[in-house]
């Protein structure tokens, strides 16, 4: 049977301990963080530097709703992707001195609606009636899932009436009660729902006999037009 030294078993289940608990090492400073930017599929976070008065280098975690996403970094900022639109998110970013001491700073950010957001051209198109013809400039949105708000916005138009149509903006929702078909007034800017689904921002309209059909069709086609198009998504 072996004899094992009283004293060596203390000695050694202390020094574990110690190492363990380390009761000498002081913690990294009390630190901020704050949120510096939001997406619609994510967000990026800064913070202030926690300094550890032992000296010891410090390493920051982040932690997003309880679950530990990145850690080791010296970094100051860490920028999220792949999150959800219109969520509201919480976390914290840990200070780690490598010796067991931490310290913690609180952020939370809502992430923005998904956005999306193109360049479209103006169109021409025309009808014949038996009281003559009806003609119009528009541009054309087609209607996006789950969308909850469509802008459209000229950037540019040529030539340009007065008043002026570059800045215009058309704004509407998916519940707007729009006209419908060809029912685009004269000379007014409006919307409509020209089929279901099919939107129109319509710049310029008009209407006249026949006869004079050919030189409409002419003047329609020769405006050239750009607009930004942005449609708002949500649930």
């Amino acid at each position: 049977m072996k004899n094992y030294n009283p004293l060596l078993i203390i000695f050694t289940l202390l020094f574990i301990s110690c190492s363990k608990d380390n009761p000498n090492n002081t913690a990294p400073s009390i630190f901020s963080a704050n949120t510096i930017e939001t997406r619609f599929n994510g967000a990026t976070i800064e913070w202030t530097e926690s300094i550890d008065p032992d000296g010891d280098t410090v390493t920051y975690a982040i932690i997003l709703d309880g679950q530990e996403i990145a850690s080791g970094s010296t970094s100051l900022n860490y920028s999220f992707s792949g999150l959800e639109p219109e969520t509201l998110y919480e976390g914290y970013v840990e200070a780690r001195d490598g010796n067991g001491g931490t310290s913690q700073a609180p952020y939370f950010f809502t992430t923005e609606p998904e956005v999306i957001i193109f360049e479209t051209n103006i169109e021409c198109r025309w009808w014949e009636g038996a009281g003559g013809y009806g003609i119009v400039n528009y541009f054309e949105i087609n209607a996006v899932d789950n969308a909850i708000s469509y802008h459209v916005e000229i950037l540019e138009y040529s030539p340009d009436p007065i008043p002026s149509n570059i800045g215009r903006v058309y704004s509407w929702t998916p519940n707007s009660n729009l006209p419908t078909g060809n029912n685009v007034g004269s000379g007014a800017s409006h919307l409509t729902e020209y089929t279901p689904g099919v939107y129109h921002a319509n710049t310029s309209t008009g209407s006249g006999s026949l006869i004079y059909l050919d030189q409409a069709i002419a003047n329609c086609e020769a405006v050239t037009a750009t607009a930004r198009v942005t449609i708002i998504i949500g649930e």
